[in-house]
């Protein structure tokens, strides 16, 4: 494919003459129909990807599923098939950093009844280094999301092993979508990432940070199209969304948008009565331990204060959960970073 992309014109592949789903903003074209890759401007290139599950079955999946989370009354609106575009980028990082860890410690001073526990800080210096091989998952899309993104990062940056040479019978009936980024691109996010995990480490790891430096140096680059289904369906009067793993051997829903029924939020409201009970209950525990002269003055702070607080959180979050009408189910942790050794 020769030349840039013009927004509002129809792009055909070169090789069948099927219609492309590209943007203004793509760098590699992948034509759902034949399978053949360009590169905008000129010349080929090879994209991967992994089987994907049969779409009736993945069909199926998500009709059992918006039944038995939403019940009787639910229209499943539509299903997207796609394949959606990841560049799987592995580094050779290694981090070095300096700060401090603060600690909060106890002496007692003063003698007899003046004598009391008090509390003080030291500062201990920190320094050191770490070194990975990691693999890191970047969208290939610069502007468009997709529901479930984080839970698709981490099923791809798990399974990005099982992809292969793109075989174009085995996507039709999918929606090949091009990617917006090129491998540099790709790369120097997946640097970027690397960079913020560490440095997110190290802060975990230490009181304040005084230098993080990071180095990652690309050892290889592929990209690949991972399947995914986009549902919708509608419940009350209103849409929801699912995200559906579509690799073969393997399907399952990563997230889901459920809507919280009447019944639900009423028990949520009634457990917030119940926080709010407890915290009476412990004000009144606590009450005696505030004219204790003995106990450190943190602690009978932290008694004086223990109940409202606890009565404020309850009610902050009985009050937001009885007025929302969904929660969204998400079957993976976040993760777009893989470990691959030391």
């Amino acid at each position: 494919m020769s030349g840039g992309l013009a927004e509002g014109v129809v792009e055909r592949c070169e090789r069948c003459g099927a219609v492309l789903d590209v943007s203004p903003d793509s760098v590699v074209v992948v034509c759902g129909y034949c399978g053949w890759v360009s590169l905008v401007g000129g010349g080929e290139a090879k994209v991967l990807a992994p089987d994907c599950a049969d779409v009736s079955a993945l069909r199926n999946l998500a009709e059992s599923f918006v039944r038995s989370k939403a019940g009787g009354n639910v229209r499943l609106r539509e299903l997207a098939f796609l394949m959606v575009p990841f560049w799987v980028v592995e580094l050779d990082t290694w981090t070095r950093y300096n700060g401090y860890v603060e600690e909060v410690r106890t002496r007692q001073t003063g003698v007899g009844k003046r004598s009391r526990m008090e509390s003080y800080r030291i500062y201990k210096p920190v320094r050191g280094e770490f070194k990975e091989r990691v693999a890191v998952a970047v969208y290939g899309r610069r502007f468009e999301a997709i529901f479930g993104l984080s839970q698709l990062k981490a099923s791809v940056i798990s399974n990005y092993g099982r992809a292969h040479e793109l075989n174009p019978q085995a996507i039709r009936g999918w929606s090949a979508i091009s990617s917006e980024l090129g491998e540099s691109e790709a790369v120097e996010a997946a640097k970027t990432r690397v960079s913020e995990e560490h440095r997110a480490r190290v802060e975990s790891m230490t009181s304040k940070i005084f230098d993080c430096y990071t180095t990652a140096n690309p050892l290889s680059s592929r990209l690949l199209i991972y399947p995914v289904v986009e549902a919708r369906y509608e419940w009350g009067g209103k849409s929801y969304r699912i995200c559906i793993d579509g690799l073969k051997d393997s399907p399952r829903i990563l997230a889901a948008e459920l809507p919280l029924t009447l019944r639900t939020r009423v028990a949520r409201a009634l457990l917030t009565v119940a926080g709010v009970a407890g915290a009476i209950l412990l004000a009144l525990m606590l009450q005696p331990l505030v004219g204790v002269e003995e106990l450190p003055e943190e602690l009978r702070l932290a008694a004086i204060a223990a109940a409202p607080i606890v009565s404020f959180v309850s009610g902050v979050v009985g009050a937001y959960s009885a007025t929302i009408v969904q929660r969204v189910m998400r079957a993976l942790k976040a993760r777009d970073i893989m470990v691959l050794g030391g």
